[in-house]
């Protein structure tokens, strides 16, 4: 997947996040492409890169049964919450898609945060 502005997404998403913005990446069939990783984040990036971007297609090719499943539109993204961080996964389409993380304690706007990733997918 390819982000015609990487520099503006990563600025607005700043200005969302603040310093709790960990990662921005895309991914497509081929891998998993960080566009931004916070400072204290790049060893957890590269060690975990190749397996987060095999989840993320799985992911991905799942959307059409949760789509199904909750008969509610269109899937426009999947959250995940852990105890240091929480992901953002926007898929669009089966190998390809939008990822971003910020610290778990980020007190963020939820509609705007995603609305914000959702216009650069």
């Amino acid at each position: 997947m390819v982000i015609d502005d990487e520099g503006a997404l990563v600025e607005a998403l700043r200005g969302l996040a603040g310093d709790a913005l960990r990662v921005v990446a895309t991914y497509d069939r081929d891998g998993y492409n960080p566009v931004y990783v916070a400072p204290g984040a790049e060893e957890r990036v590269r060690s975990q890169a190749d397996r987060v971007h095999d989840e993320l297609v799985l992911q991905g090719l799942g959307r059409g049964h949760l789509e199904d499943l909750f008969d509610a539109g269109d899937l426009q993204c999947s959250i995940h919450r852990f105890d240091d961080l929480t992901a953002f996964h926007f898929a669009s389409g089966e190998f390809s898609g939008l990822f971003v993380s910020v610290d778990s304690e980020a007190d963020l706007p939820l509609a705007t945060f995603s609305e914000t990733c959702k216009e650069y997918v």
